[in-house]
Formats: C-alpha cells, sequence, structure tokens
C-alpha cells in the first residue's frame, strides 16, 4: 500500500516504512499523538461518526480510521480543511491538547504559572534567610555553627530542592501541554502591566530601605560587636529578601502572559536542533559537575573544612550556567 504525503510545494509517494520516520521527523511522535487524539476529541465534540468526517472530507473511513489510529498522516490540504471544519489553529491540532476544552486547558496553564512564580519567589527568599541565619548563629557560636554552616546549608538544600521541583513540574507540564492556544485578552495584560510597575516599584523601594535601615541601626550603635556586626547583615538580608521575592515573583509571572514565547519555544525544544542543543548543554553540565564533585571529594579528603570543600559545588554550579549561555544556540 502507498501512501500520499504532502510537503510544501512538493507531493510525493512514500510506502510505509517510510511513513513513521517522515513524521517523527516533522512532527515527533509526540505531535503525532497529540493529533491523533486531538482529532477523535474534535470530532465526538461535534457529534459524528468516522463516516460522517470521511463523506465531508470525501476520503473513505478507513482513511479516518487510519489518521485516528496514527496509521497514517493527512495531505497539508487536508490538515487545512480539518482546522477550517473544527474551527482551530495547524498548531492547536498538531501539538495542542484538545481533549481539554480550550478554557479549562488556559486555567492550567494561569494556574501552573502563578504556582511557579509562588515556589520560586519560596525558593530564593529562603535561600537568602539561610545566610542571615549563618551571620547570627556564627557570632553566637562561632566553633559551631561557623564550622558546620548548618544553618546555611540547610536553607541551601531546602532552596535547591525547590528548584529541581519546579523545573521537574515545569517540563512535566510542557510536556503534557506542548501547545497552549493564546487566551490572555488586551485588557488583561494592561491590566497586569500596571501591577507589574506598581510591584517592581515596591520591591526597589523595598531595597533601598534595607540599606537605610541598616545605615541607620549603625548611626545609632555607639559600640560596634560583632554580635551587632552579625544583627545588622541579619535586618539588611531579612528586609532585602523581602524586595528580590517580589521581584522574582512578579517577573515570572509576567512571563506566563507571553503564550507565543512559550509555544516557540517548545517547538524549538521538540526540534532536532533543540534536542542535539539539550544534549550538548547536559554534557558539558555533567562533566562539569562530575569534575567539581570529585574535587570536592579530594579537599574533603584532605581534611579541609566542610565549607570549603563545598566551594567547587558552588563554583561548578556557576560555571554550569555560564556554558548553557555560551553552548546555547536556540533560535527562539
Amino acid at each position: 500500500m502507498e501512501i500520499y504525503v504532502a510537503q510544501p510545494y512538493n507531493k510525493h509517494v512514500i510506502n510505509d516504512t517510510e511513513t513513521s520516520s517522515f513524521t517523527d521527523r516533522v512532527m515527533g511522535k509526540r505531535g503525532i499523538m497529540n493529533f491523533t487524539e486531538n482529532l477523535r476529541a474534535l470530532r465526538e465534540k461535534d457529534g459524528i461518526t468516522q463516516e460522517q468526517l470521511a463523506e465531508r472530507m470525501e476520503v473513505s473511513r478507513q482513511t479516518i480510521s487510519k489518521w485516528e489510529s496514527g496509521a497514517s498522516m493527512p495531505e497539508m490540504e487536508k490538515l487545512v480543511q480539518l482546522t477550517e471544519m473544527f474551527g482551530c489553529t495547524m498548531d492547536g491540532l498538531l501539538k495542542g491538547n484538545l481533549c481539554l476544552d480550550t478554557e479549562k486547558e488556559s486555567q492550567l496553564y494561569d494556574k501552573h504559572g502563578n504556582w511557579v512564580a509562588k515556589k520560586a519567589a519560596v525558593a530564593t527568599g529562603i535561600c537568602i534567610m539561610s545566610f542571615a541565619a549563618q551571620l547570627v548563629g556564627e557570632a553566637v557560636n562561632p566553633s559551631f555553627f561557623g564550622e558546620s554552616a548548618v544553618f546555611f546549608l540547610i536553607g541551601a538544600l531546602i532552596g535547591t530542592l525547590l528548584w529541581v521541583q519546579i523545573g521537574m513540574n515545569a517540563s512535566h507540564f510542557r510536556e503534557k501541554h506542548p501547545y497552549i492556544e493564546p487566551f490572555y485578552t488586551e485588557e488583561e495584560k494592561e491590566r497586569f502591566h500596571e501591577k507589574y510597575v506598581a510591584r517592581m516599584i515596591t520591591a526597589i523601594g523595598i531595597l533601598i530601605c534595607s540599606l537605610i535601615v541598616t545605615s541607620a541601626l549603625y548611626a545609632v550603635w555607639k559600640t560596634e560587636t560583632e554580635l551587632m556586626d552579625a544583627f545588622g547583615g541579619f535586618i539588611f538580608l531579612t528586609i532585602a529578601s523581602v524586595g528580590v521575592m517580589i521581584i522574582v515573583h512578579t517577573g515570572l509571572l509576567a512571563s506566563k502572559y507571553h503564550v507565543e514565547k512559550y509555544n516557540a519555544e517548545n517547538a524549538w525544544d521538540a526540534s532536532e536542533e533543540g534536542k542535539a542543543n539539550a544534549r550538548r548543554i547536559g554534557k558539558a553540565c555533567g562533566g562539569i559537575m562530575a569534575g567539581a564533585f570529585m574535587v570536592c571529594i579530594v579537599l574533603w579528603l584532605l581534611d579541609v573544612p566542610h565549607v570549603l570543600a563545598g566551594v567547587p559545588l558552588l563554583v561548578g554550579g556557576i560555571l554550569c550556567g555560564v556554558a548553557s549561555i555560551f553552548l546555547n544556540r536556540k533560535t527562539v
């Protein structure tokens, strides 16, 4: 049996053994699965049978069955006809999740964006406050808190785990929802922009206040001690952390309104070039962190203080970020 597949400006014939590789190259396995599920969902939503859809599309019922099972893909002309018939976009048909109605999927996207923003703000605040607590701990008991760095390490651990959770959930959400039909209205975007400006100004004001309050405390204190220095640092970081958390939260909320960018990034990540890009960065970061971990072990065996022995991991993380920037060839 031969299946006719259309490409832009060039119709050609491929056989069954070539169909899989062709569709994988053009859409990817996830895209094919989305199309079959979407076509079935749209047909059932309109309450029509495969025979009735076949009649409208001027094809056989067996052809519709193959489309819905993923055994074959329709020509470009038929894809356009399907989008016009069901009132959806081409990206929505091939990449979206039309098994959910648009309103429900938009609610899931909005809820996910809010969750990421809140979680990221909390993770950032915990990391900053762990350092603030470490300052006081070292001043109160240098022999224990100074050597063990327990407050900083606990906070860094919790913050890191939260960021890992954010990354894993975001990746899972993108895989389940590779395409979201843009749904934010211009009025909604404009209302958020007003909030964005107000929150950013508030955050900057809080950061400035942290400096003013700390300076005022040092001016009031007649005698300076190590404990007072630590307390001043604690006050400064506590106030500043509020401003930083507002900036992180507001910035991530702003990013969720760029649905078109979300779709473009997902399309890039699913492409062969995008996958190669991810593998390249993953290998580089894996090598860097493996080297950093080995250095940590060597320093630990040489009885270097635990705080200093952990520095290579911090440096490795920074180098991973730098490598990701320089090795990233994303065109979106």
